[in-house]
């Protein structure tokens, strides 16, 4: 059996609050350990209180992030049925589904009439395209509004935007609906109080603030319920989100010092960051001293329209980041984890960018480019099920691997499938054979030629969507975004199915994470043990951040105050990936001003920072 921790000062902390029946707020900065606190809390709750729990019929919930986190948070727990572990979509909507009358309540009185006055402030009275959309919208909405009472169910459904008229609500509108209906229904806080006498919240910073305050009015008098709140307003990277959910007005604030990830030097640039907890090294990591390097480029003045690199300049900042690799000795350190800002970036880098700008481009809606970014697309899935693992196990010379693609996603080779009778001398022979004419194939096919030789030999399945997209003529007129809105998947699919298959394995690789490059925002949660964060505004081109300007406000202008804080939040999550190394790489206008800056405001010092000339 394992050794039980020990609990920390703040574990403690959170005992006492949980036998006092006080709401609570774990401030955990990165690397501290919260989950460890947050089940350890859950465990205190089953040792002393589980059995009356059990008997009054009441469960402890904990409502967390993701459906990983709840997958984590369950098994940690040995899914114990006193606790209700959930996404705070499943929980929200579980909880107010049954309540029908009130839901279109909600919806009459203040979700749709809030929407309504949203698109009405975009309509400004004239004929561009912004306006009549907004006027659409408007249109759209009232007449939803009015067919209300005709609905006979609402329902939680995993789109884009919700359709009032068929009783359909996104994933927003669930969380406003349950978040009203709470603040507005106290009968129903009551009945939540009740069924629910402790409540945890996983990483709060990233809740609804709506739901923070709703959960608060459940929890608002002394005693039971209990809310208690597990998180970092540090690491609220993600719009829309609470933030700051650690009141001390209604919360007993406990601050989490302990760091188990970091090395001593890393810990120390991020005790620099903020001013609410100073970490200090805990565990294993009390032993490495680790270290901190800086790199700044003077960042070219951009050629291009709207403040953008030309295509040489960017072919320059590509250079500048492999001579910094060069500089710091990490040339062959291919493990170290790289991070920037935006997918363009490594795309770029990777040789996707074609691809990368056809996926956010003016035919991609904003599903579709989700769909792209989590390998979920449709005219992807069969690249990145079968075909380029294959084209990859033919090049490399891998039988093996290339039969156990085959025999995986192909109806002509499935085990069970309609060849299951024929001799596997001649399976394995077909296999070869048509592995390598797929492979002679790629380099100079397009994707419609590919996917249709794969379609001809049953080599991989494909979705009843994209064999009407290759069954039917390229759409002919030219794009209107004003007529053709609900229908621009198909120029996305026609573009697609013309192009070459340049790019495609580059960007499975990158999906299946066989590289060392990632955004910034999606290794929230990882640890490395190196790591290499890229700042380079221009090339990122997303005004809503500025590391130069925050880092060196007097060298490069100060920030807006958004920019200030979701640029320092953001650096923040990236420094504290690091177990032992962090390599930073600034673009700024001044690599001397900025270095000076740097050393006088005291966050790194004159041994770590080197200019790359």
């Amino acid at each position: 059996m394992s050794k039980k921790l020990e609990p920390t000062v703040a574990d403690l902390e959170i005992q006492d609050c949980i036998r006092a029946e006080k709401s609570f707020a774990v401030v955990a900065g990165a690397g501290s350990g919260k989950t460890t606190s947050l089940v350890m809390a859950l465990d205190f709750v089953r040792d002393e209180f589980g059995r009356k729990l059990r008997r009054d019929g009441q469960k402890v919930v904990c409502i967390t992030y993701t459906n990983r986190a709840v997958e984590v948070i369950s098994t940690r727990l040995r899914f114990d049925d006193l606790f209700l572990v959930s996404t705070i979509h499943g929980f929200l909507w579980g909880e107010v589904k049954g309540f029908q009358a009130d839901i279109r309540e909600i919806l009459r009185a203040i979700i749709i009439p809030q929407h309504i006055e949203k698109a009405k402030e975009k309509d400004t009275g004239k004929d561009t395209k912004s306006a009549r959309d907004a006027r659409a919208k408007v249109a759209r909405l009232e007449a939803e509004l009015e067919a209300l009472d005709a609905v006979e169910r609402f329902d939680y459904d995993d789109q884009a935007i919700s359709r009032y008229d068929l009783g359909q609500l996104n994933h927003d509108d669930v969380i406003a609906v349950a978040a009203n209906m709470i603040v507005e229904r106290p009968r129903l806080r009551k009945i939540l109080g009740f069924k629910y006498p402790y409540i945890f919240v996983d990483e709060a910073q990233d809740t609804f603030p709506s739901v923070v305050e709703a959960i608060n009015l459940i929890c608002a008098d002394q005693g039971l319920p209990v809310a208690g709140y597990f998180g970092d307003p540090m690491q609220q990277i993600y719009d829309k989100r609470a933030g700051s959910f650690a009141s001390e007005d209604t919360l007993e604030v406990i601050n989490k010092v302990e760091n188990y990830r970091c090395s001593k030097a890393v810990i120390a640039l991020l005790n620099k960051l903020r001013d609410d907890v100073q970490q200090v090294p805990a565990g294993p990591n009390q032993e490495v001293e680790g270290s901190v390097q800086l790199m700044l480029v003077n960042a070219e003045t951009p050629e291009a329209p709207r403040g953008r690199y030309s295509p040489e300049q960017l072919e320059r900042a590509a250079a500048r980041f492999q001579e910094a690799l060069a500089n710091w000795g990490w040339e062959d350190n291919h493990e170290a984890k790289r991070l920037f800002l935006v997918r363009q970036m490594i795309a770029r880098r990777l040789g996707f960018f074609e691809l990368n700008k056809q996926f956010t481009g003016v035919y991609a809606s904003s599903k579709a480019q989700d769909e792209y970014e989590n390998g979920t697309h449709y005219l992807l899935k069969p690249f990145l099920d079968c075909i380029c693992p294959l084209v990859s196990a033919t090049r490399d010379g891998d039988n093996r691997r290339a039969i156990d693609v085959l025999r995986s996603t192909s109806p002509a080779f499935d085990v069970l499938g309609e060849n299951k009778d024929a001799p596997l001398s001649e399976m394995m022979h077909r296999s070869r054979d048509l592995s390598l004419q797929l492979l002679d194939m790629w380099d100079g096919a397009t994707v419609r030629d590919i996917l249709g030789f794969c379609i001809e030999q049953r080599l991989c399945r494909i979705s009843e969507r994209l064999s009407g997209d290759l069954s039917r003529q390229p759409r002919a007129e030219e794009y209107d975004a004003d007529v053709h809105q609900e229908e621009k998947s198909d120029w996305l699919a026609d573009e697609f199915l013309q192009k070459g298959t340049e790019g495609l394995e580059e960007y499975c690789d990158f999906i299946w994470e066989n590289t060392p490059f990632s955004t910034q925002h999606g290794v929230k949660g990882e640890e490395y043990d190196d790591v290499i964060v890229v700042f380079d505004d221009v090339e990122a081109a997303w005004s809503q951040f500025s590391f130069t300007k925050t880092l060196t406000p007097q060298t490069s202008g100060g920030p807006t105050e958004g920019q200030l804080e979701k640029s320092r939040k953001l650096a923040y999550v990236c420094f504290s990936r690091a177990m032992k190394n962090l390599r930073i790489l600034l673009f700024t206008p001044n690599a001397e001003a900025a270095k000076k800056e740097l050393i006088k405001a005291e966050l790194f010092t004159d041994e770590q920072i080197a200019i790359l000339l």
